[in-house]
């Protein structure tokens, strides 16, 4: 019983970036497309040309390709600036959800820490199951692109 419920457990990452709370929230949300590997983690592959979070809740979270094909990946459960914000998550899959991404922003003595909560695994059938393996491997890839989005942005604010 313990084994299934490790198996099934939420995916947690944290980065931290040096800035403030309200920045880091507005550089995630505001400059997603930015940030996001897009090439590498989407729909459309190399045909993909944005991405975008939509700040509200029930806005999107989506790609578009450059013939204009917009693909739903989730809509937002949560928008609380600058602390949180939340999504449903199913890229390129049928809507389902119940898998779900978290975003908490918490001030730090030296900026912010960053920390994707990816939950909903055990809820959302096998074939979402099979894909946690790969998720816990690309999501930390994933926020070290945008702590360097980050990095870049302090360099050309000097």
């Amino acid at each position: 019983m313990a084994e299934a419920k490790e198996k099934h457990a939420p995916i947690r990452q944290s980065v931290h970036v040096d800035c403030p709370i309200e920045d880091a929230f507005r550089l995630f949300t505001e400059e997603f497309a930015e940030w996001w590997p897009l090439a590498s983690y989407s729909a459309s592959g190399e045909d993909s040309e944005h991405c975008a979070i939509e700040p509200w809740v029930g806005g999107r979270v989506f790609e578009r390709s450059r013939s204009g094909e917009e693909r739903d990946w989730g809509s937002v459960t949560a928008w609380e600036p600058p602390k949180r914000v939340a999504f449903t998550w199913h890229p390129d899959r049928p809507r389902d959800d119940r898998e779900s991404v978290e975003i908490e922003f918490r001030t730090e003595a030296y900026g912010t820490t960053v920390i994707l909560t990816h939950h909903g695994w055990h809820l959302a059938g096998v074939e979402t199951c099979a894909l946690q393996a790969g998720y816990a491997a690309q999501w930390p890839v994933i926020l070290l692109r945008f702590a360097e989005l980050v990095s870049e942005q302090i360099l050309v604010a000097v």
